[in-house]
């Protein structure tokens, strides 16, 4: 969806700037810019809503109810974290695991390829690769129902350098597949965030009232020159 958002704010971009400036505040053809930007930001905004609450959904999934004990639950859960390993060693390092407590810690730390292009003009443009690193924090926390059900939260946390902000995800797609195919699909014990698009925020509706206020001045401008 963030894509797609990028995508409709350069198209409404150019379309509002260049029809502003040709046929609205003419012959001041920088006019159209400001309410150009402002209006791209609007059309994109609700595809970045929507991406940053699917992202939130995807790093913090809807807490599940397992028909296992507490400590049946949190064993196999710690079993999984160690047995697990990615490129050809990369574990897991877990700083605490307390079935007391109910809670385990883990960090994952790996390193990949990334490549970019990088060059000073078109004719020695090239592919460079570098090697950038991963960080995965991850929280789990188990809530003892009784009857021998026990409910599991998964947290995920990842940080990463270079622009794949996604390098992590296909791990926590591997691990909760892993934990689904030992405990079972379980049962939802919570809601996902919503995505359903709200009012806008008021930072948003500032910078329209700024784009209206810019547009009218530029239309004055325009007339009285």
């Amino acid at each position: 969806m963030a894509a797609v958002g990028i995508g409709l704010g350069i198209f409404v971009f150019l379309l509002v700037s260049a029809f502003t400036s040709e046929y609205i505040t003419k012959p001041d053809n920088t006019a159209g810019c400001l309410p150009g930007l402002i209006a791209a930001i609007w059309v994109a905004w609700p595809c970045f809503h929507h991406a940053g609450v699917s992202r939130y959904n995807f790093l913090h999934p809807v807490p599940k109810e397992y028909n296992t004990p507490i400590k049946h639950a949190f064993a196999q859960i710690r079993d999984i974290i160690s047995d697990i390993s990615y490129n050809f060693g990369d574990k897991w390092h877990v700083s605490t695991a307390d079935v007391n407590q109910r809670r385990i810690l883990a960090t994952l730390r790996f390193t990949e390829e990334e490549s970019h292009l990088e060059g000073t003009s078109l004719q020695n443009i090239h592919s460079r690769k570098e090697r950038v690193q991963r960080l995965l924090e991850m929280e789990v926390q188990f809530k003892d129902n009784g009857n021998d059900t026990t409910t599991v939260q998964f947290d995920f946390h990842p940080k990463v350098e270079g622009v794949q902000w996604y390098a992590c995800d296909s791990i926590v797609n591997g691990l909760m597949n892993r934990v689904e195919a030992t405990l079972g699909a379980g049962t939802d014990r919570g809601q996902a965030a919503d995505t359903k698009l709200g009012a806008p925020p008021w930072w948003l509706i500032g910078l329209g009232a700024l784009g209206v206020l810019n547009l009218g001045s530029s239309i004055m401008t325009a007339v009285f020159k």
